[in-house]
């Protein structure tokens, strides 16, 4: 069994979890076997196999004889658990970011870190990785006018940090579609729409980045409203998700069907977009006009 690491707490956690879950099943144990073996409860085993937490030295351990692993395997899961605990704390995990974001919408920080590649249609706001923070405060401003002023930051400082993702080494990789409405709204202002499209511009040109538009001459596909994204992974032990973006927030979907039936709507999307090139002429043009 090779070892591959990924410089993220989160993607160590999943994926020994992941592990422990499989070695289980192949010893035909349920989680209450293992939890009684470890005197915990069987929460405490799921949150291990969900990758909410790793176990200790001790407990990986007693897992390993309970599961009959050999030495191979053993010495994986402790080495991906050490590898995992020097990762610094995910900025996530702060507590203004769990006071603001729950159930599947927190879920998705995990995943979407842990992605190699991100497909995204955002329809008539601009892709969330490629917001400047004055448009995202803007957002803020709109859409929670009802929460308070540091929520609304914390809302901001989450965007800006999750872009991250596109800039480090090994960058995840994303193909994004949007509306043209979504460039032609003045969103906050002449000013900052201005410095959000030529940020489009800028980021247009990075190789991991694929930003393409669908103009209104494209007719209906241009006045598609839902959202939604689908995160693939490395390898093949991990199934793509789906993201899909409601009035509560962010809801995960991992069934292949569901999955194939997104992948078809995208790239029924993609279908009536301009291509890259076009988006980018497209792009200077609107810029010129808000001067």
């Amino acid at each position: 069994m090779s070892i591959t690491l990924n410089t993220n707490a989160i993607y160590a956690m999943r994926t020994v979890g992941e592990e422990l879950k499989r070695l289980r099943l192949r010893a035909n144990l349920r989680q209450l076997d293992a939890a009684k073996k470890l005197g915990v409860t069987r929460f405490t085993v799921s949150k291990m196999e969900r990758g909410a937490a790793f176990p200790t030295d001790t407990q990986l351990k007693v897992l390993g004889k309970l599961y009959n692993c050999d030495a191979d395997e053993r010495a994986w899961l402790k080495a991906m658990t050490d590898q995992g605990r020097m990762f610094g704390r995910a900025w996530w995990e702060e507590q203004r970011f769990r006071d603001l974001f729950k159930g599947d919408s927190f879920r998705y920080f995990h995943i979407e870190d842990a992605a190699e590649r991100l497909i995204c249609y955002s329809g008539t706001y601009v892709p969330g990785l490629l917001q400047t923070r004055e448009y995202a405060e803007a957002v803020a401003a709109f859409e929670m006018h009802h929460e308070s002023a540091e929520r609304r930051e914390s809302f901001v400082e989450s965007r800006e940090r999750r872009q991250a993702i596109l800039t480090r080494n090994n960058p995840t990789v994303v193909d994004l579609l949007c509306l043209e409405s979504a460039l032609r709204a003045i969103v906050g202002g002449p000013e900052v729409m201005r410095a959000q499209l030529r940020r489009l511009i800028e980021m247009s040109d990075r190789p991991n980045i694929t930003f393409r538009v669908i103009p209104y001459a494209a007719g209906v596909p241009s006045i598609v409203s839902t959202l939604f994204t689908i995160v693939d992974f490395a390898g093949t032990e991990n199934r793509s998700v789906v993201s899909q973006e409601k009035l509560t927030g962010e809801m995960l979907h991992d069934d292949p069907v569901e999955v194939r039936r997104t992948r078809r709507k995208f790239n029924s999307l993609a279908d009536h977009a301009l291509n890259p090139t076009e988006t980018l002429h497209l792009l200077r043009d609107i810029e010129k006009e808000t001067r």
